[in-house]
């Protein structure tokens, strides 16, 4: 039990009153004479008796009221095990939901400003003194502080809708790890969310048996969202001329069938491509489009379709390179491969030299074959390894004949279908596909310095082809020559793609698509000065005139881009010469929620949560209510008038003749 008014129980000194009062209670006395004293001695030891019990009785009941009295006013309270408040310094961090989601329509408005009048009310729960944290979706570093209360509120005025979208166990865990760094003996968490299924991981939740963490549900309202998932541009590399394929993911999270959706390919802002598409309800349909291109460098696009109320997911933005003619050089010891001269004669998107000599420059090439080389000088190695670590591709066919060769006929057996080389090319995996056969190969690649992966297997173990990473490029080497002598695999259908694949991905192509909020790092294209870091600025003047210096950092050979939430807004962005899209999550567009006792059910077993359901009732009296524990004044009370009831009971009793 412990008391809310202290201070109050000095009144328990009263009792010394009633005490002081009945040891100090002389009574006056008169003779009266009488003949016969006899009958009278008898009456008065019966009398004396009765006059003390009923003495010691006034005594006990009135210690007991003044007792009961001061309690009342001392307003005891026996705590729940859950919310018992220990001596010492709170803490208080509230998390407010800015996500999309929040921007619901509710009685007071959005959800979101629901949620900031919920976080005021709150606050009234607790002291002046307290510290305050106040913690939204996007998870800044400036909210990892303690405020005043004063601070607090006037930080509330400043929450507006976000685009991040983090997981609930996420929140709380951060929650904690920052109420555990203050070393406050009492550490109140508070989330106030819509608590929407694709964001809140309740089993997920972390368990700190120092930390209170009260879960304050608003009803979200669950509408019809039709919303672009996901867009796929995955060719090896565009070229002016040539003709890109987009394939956009619709999905449809209402009730109703969506019919005839109209989608709009815009490229550089202007339309390029136009398609309709019908999505089942709780489903998704894929839509395939087709446009041209034109130019060489970057192109920005973006895909849209209309659909109201949630809006932020109806357009995917992306960003393509579209460059010149690969460049590929095989370097021969004195005869071009004739396979390799048909396959890339008069190709305009690859153009082959052949030459037996390793160029001094090597940054125009993007693909080199090592064709039955003799071992390179070591500058010349030293010049090719930097060259593939810095993005090059190199392929690696042997001469015959050297250690680990062995003679013999083997069939391949197996091919990685998985592989990029691949990607696209078959429409389905058959066991009848004519694969190449090897009439004398090696058994350990002369490349196998490197850490290997088979792409074609041979019967016996052995690869037939294989694939290494260096740094950011690749080293492909085959076990055999590409001569007729030693495999067919030069006259089958399956050596076009994968020479041809091997070409095209040798450009390293950079990601068309960046989601907002993850915080992963982004591989950048170009090279940059550290110490004059570029701008990154939005194109678009639909975006918000936001410009600032990212976070660039070097990373062996590559530069990286490490955001830290300071982008909000989806779009195309420009960092030096290239450009980089952003898209929103697209965890918000399910637009479904947990009902507050679907929440409650949830946290049964999981000790130190709770739930606050009731969004009618001042957030600050509910708290006070619950963390006040059962309050026993109100017994107090009772068992005062009680107490004084029986004084006046036993008074009247000694009145009686």
């Amino acid at each position: 039990m412990i008391f809310t008014n202290p201070a109050f129980l000095w009144g328990l000194l009263a009792v010394l009153i009633p005490i002081a009062v009945h040891l100090l209670n002389f009574h006056r006395y008169r003779t009266v004479y009488f003949s016969n004293v006899a009958r009278l001695q008898e009456l008065h030891t019966e009398s004396r008796r009765s006059s003390n019990l009923r003495r010691w009785l006034l005594l006990a009941v009135r210690i007991l009221a003044i007792a009961f009295l001061v309690l009342a006013f001392a307003r005891p309270v026996i705590p729940d095990r859950d919310t018992a408040t220990r001596s010492g310094s709170t803490v208080v961090s509230v998390f407010i939901d800015n996500s999309f989601s929040m921007e619901s329509a509710s009685q007071q408005g959005s959800l979101i400003d629901e949620a900031v009048r919920k976080a005021r009310e709150l606050v009234t729960a607790y002291s002046v003194g307290d510290r305050y944290q106040l913690l939204t979706a996007d998870l800044t570093g400036v909210q990892m502080r303690w405020l005043s209360r004063d601070e607090f509120l006037e930080a509330l005025d400043e929450v507006k809708p976000s685009a991040a979208s983090p997981l609930l166990s996420d929140v709380v865990r951060r929650q904690q790890a920052f109420m555990a760094s203050s070393g406050a003996a009492n550490r109140h968490a508070y989330v106030i969310s819509d608590f929407q299924h694709s964001t809140t991981d309740l089993d997920a939740l972390p368990t700190d048996s120092l930390a209170l963490v009260t879960f304050v549900p608003l009803q979200g309202t669950e509408a019809d969202n039709l919303f672009i998932d996901t867009l796929v541009l995955d060719a090896p590399a565009y070229f002016k001329g040539g003709s890109i394929a987009v394939e956009a993911t619709v999905c449809n999270s209402g009730s109703r069938d969506a019919e005839k959706v109209p989608l709009k390919l815009l490229v550089g802002g202007h339309e390029r491509a136009l398609a309709t598409v019908d999505v089942p309800a709780g489903a998704s349909s894929k839509v395939l489009l087709r446009f041209a291109t034109d130019t060489v460098g970057w192109l920005d696009g973006c895909v849209t379709i209309e659909d109201y109320p949630v809006t932020f997911d109806d357009s995917y933005h992306f960003a393509l390179l579209v460059g010149e003619s690969i460049t590929m050089l095989e370097l021969h010891s004195g005869t071009p491969n004739a396979a390799l001269a048909r396959l890339f004669a008069d190709d305009s998107t690859v153009s082959l030299r052949a030459s037996q000599h390793l160029p001094s420059s090597l940054a125009d090439i993007s693909f080199i074959v090592l064709d039955e080389m003799p071992e390179l000088p070591s500058g010349e190695q030293q010049q090719l390894a930097a060259w593939v670590a810095d993005g090059g591709t190199q392929l690696v066919i042997p001469k015959p004949g050297l250690s680990t060769w062995s003679n013999g006929t083997v069939r391949a057996n197996s091919i990685d279908y998985d592989n990029i080389l691949f990607r696209g090319v078959f429409s389905a995996q058959s066991d009848d596909m004519e694969l190449p056969t090897v009439h004398g190969h090696y058994t350990a690649l002369p490349a196998s310095h490197y850490p290997l992966s088979t792409i074609i297997s041979l019967a016996d173990g052995t690869p037939f082809l294989a694939v290494s990473a260096s740094g950011a490029g690749r080293v492909y080497c085959f076990s055999t020559p590409l001569r007729d002598e030693y495999t067919d695999f030069a006259s089958q259908a399956l050596f076009v793609p994968t020479l041809y694949n091997m070409a095209l991905y040798s450009r390293p192509q950079p990601v068309p698509c960046h989601t907002l909020g993850t915080g992963d790092p982004i591989v950048l294209q170009g090279r940059y000065d550290l110490n004059t870091p570029p701008q990154l600025s939005p194109v678009s003047s639909q975006v918000p005139a936001l410009s600032f210096i990212p976070d660039v950092r070097r990373v062996g050979d590559r530069y990286m881009l490490v955001p830290h939430g300071e982008l909000t807004e989806a779009g195309i962005y420009t960092l030096g010469s290239e450009h980089l899209a952003f898209n929103h999550p697209r965890r918000e567009s399910q637009m479904e929620f947990l009902a507050p006792d679907e929440v409650a059910d949830a946290l049964v077993n999981h000790y130190g949560y709770s739930v606050v359901a009731n969004a009618e009732r001042h957030l600050g009296e509910t708290l006070r209510a619950r963390d006040g524990g059962r309050s026993l004044w109100w017994l107090c009370i009772l068992l005062a008038l009680a107490a004084l009831a029986a004084e006046t009971v036993i008074l009247r009793l000694n009145t009686k003749p």
